[in-house]
């Protein structure tokens, strides 16, 4: 077999692997505004929620309520943690509320495993065509070709637990507070075969 660098092949169990989704637990009316700039008193209730990195530097908080309403905070470049925590005032998150939170990784590597896979590789092959004197013009082209592989691997799972706290500007009480979860498996191809 040939070895190659590890390849990280992402088997997501999750609409993409930077979406959380929990529930926003708002024990007290918060004022927040909207990805579309119209200010909201969010009600004390309890949501299902996501949250969703979009860039390093913003991550957007969406109620799944009857608005489907969407919130962004502002984050310095790639500063919330794999494992820890996290504190930005109202003037960084562009929000009228301090936003604090935890988040906490783990991740566990299984055993080590062969099988084959599907693939696809390009092969050169002649192309003639005859030409209006007579004779032939024959010229390579790439032809897509498909097959299988052996692969040796392993499956890495990786879970991941969020707490995102919001207290109003320049107060230390708590309004609301967003519990989320994801986990998600990537498989990690140690080598493998030419594709034939």
């Amino acid at each position: 077999m040939k070895n190659l660098m590890p390849l990280i092949f992402a088997a997501v169990l999750l609409a993409g692997c930077d979406k959380i989704e929990g529930q926003l637990n708002v024990t007290k009316d918060v004022k927040l505004v909207t990805t579309k700039g119209v200010a909201r008193n969010v009600r004390a209730g309890t949501y299902d929620a996501d949250i969703k990195a979009n860039t390093k530097k913003k991550i957007t908080l969406r109620l799944n309520n009857d608005g489907d309403e969407k919130y962004e905070f502002n984050i310095p470049d790639g500063s919330i943690p794999s494992n820890g925590s996290f504190s930005y005032k109202s003037s960084t998150v562009g929000q009228p509320v301090d936003l604090t939170g935890t988040v906490a990784t783990t991740t566990t590597d299984g055993q080590r495993q062969q099988t084959t896979q599907s693939c696809q590789y390009q092969e050169v092959v002649q192309q003639c065509t005859p030409l209006p004197q007579g004779g032939v013009q024959c010229y390579p082209v790439y032809q897509t070709r498909y097959g299988y592989q052996w692969i040796t691997y392993y499956d890495r799972t990786t879970v991941k637990d969020v707490t995102l706290s919001i207290a109003a500007a320049g107060t230390s009480e708590e309004s609301a507070q967003f519990l989320g979860h994801a986990n998600w498996i990537d498989r990690i191809v140690l080598n493998q075969t030419q594709c034939r």
